[in-house]
């Protein structure tokens, strides 16, 4: 009898641990009406800004004060910027906080306005060729408050923008005027220029500058010869010839026979009547 009683309690004792066990458990799961809590992803993000911290953002973004021209105030969300400039190569710089992003436009004296957009996780940046005098500059960013943007203006000082200007209103002026339909571009590199145009029948136009003559061919994207080498005479005059691009696109190569390394090209793919 007494080993009977004493598996009996052993049993009893093994229910009572089993019954310890399950009730934390137990207390871990969620009845029906007390369903899981859930995170929330307007619980974790951050609150907006107010007025003054984006009017800081801004300020940082442009590397200025929050009192320097063209940033936005309490007053005017908006910042705006006119004043006189020397003639020269200028930086300006747009940037905004609070919105998704913002609006720059560029008025030079009496001219036709320069709009472009921006978002507002980062600072834009342009370059601007100003003939002197008035120039006025602004940007905006969300419709109220405390949405905000600012603007700023510095000399130039990237030589790289400076060149690639040169060159811009270089080619301007050897291929003026615009013909309808076409295709223009130019660069500094003797390794070649890529240019898109549909398949058709088109009057070539290339000049050079720079060495005494350079040997121009052109194939189309998909490798297709379009124009077999030629000499053109590096003397500012326009050489040209009628071209045919059975796939789209044109692949210009140039190969300098003489004279100095540094060389300028421009071109210009005009569709044939």
């Amino acid at each position: 009898m007494s080993a009977h009683w004493g598996m009996l309690a052993q049993r009893r004792r093994a229910l009572f641990i089993l019954a310890a066990l399950i009730v934390p458990l137990a207390g871990c799961e969620y009845s029906p009406a007390e369903p899981p809590a859930q995170t929330s992803s307007q619980g974790s993000s951050k609150p907006p800004r107010s007025l003054e911290e984006n009017r800081a953002e801004v300020a940082r973004l442009l590397e200025a004060s929050v009192t320097d021209p063209g940033m936005p105030s309490d007053a005017e969300p908006a910042g705006k910027l006119s004043t006189d400039l020397a003639a020269g190569d200028y930086e300006i710089s747009a940037a905004c906080s609070g919105a998704r992003g913002g609006k720059l436009t560029i008025v030079k004296g009496g001219g036709t306005p320069e709009r472009m957009d921006f978002t507002c996780d980062q600072r834009l940046e342009r370059f601007v060729r100003h003939a002197g005098g008035p120039i006025s500059i602004s940007a905006a960013a969300g419709a109220v408050k405390p949405d905000v943007a600012g603007v700023a203006v510095k000399p130039n000082s990237d030589p790289r923008a400076s060149e690639l200007e040169d060159m811009r209103e270089w080619a301007s002026q050897k291929l003026k005027p615009a013909l309808p339909g076409e295709s223009s571009g130019y660069t500094s590199s003797n390794s070649g220029f890529g240019m898109s145009a549909e398949p058709g029948r088109y009057e070539l136009w290339f000049l050079c500058e720079g060495p005494a003559e350079a040997e121009l061919s052109v194939f189309t994207w998909a490798g297709a010869e379009v124009l077999a080498p030629a000499r053109v005479a590096c003397t500012g005059s326009v050489f040209k010839a009628t071209v045919q691009l059975a796939t789209e696109g044109a692949d210009f190569t140039m190969k300098p026979a003489s004279g100095p390394d540094a060389a300028r090209y421009a071109f210009r793919l005009v569709p044939s009547a």
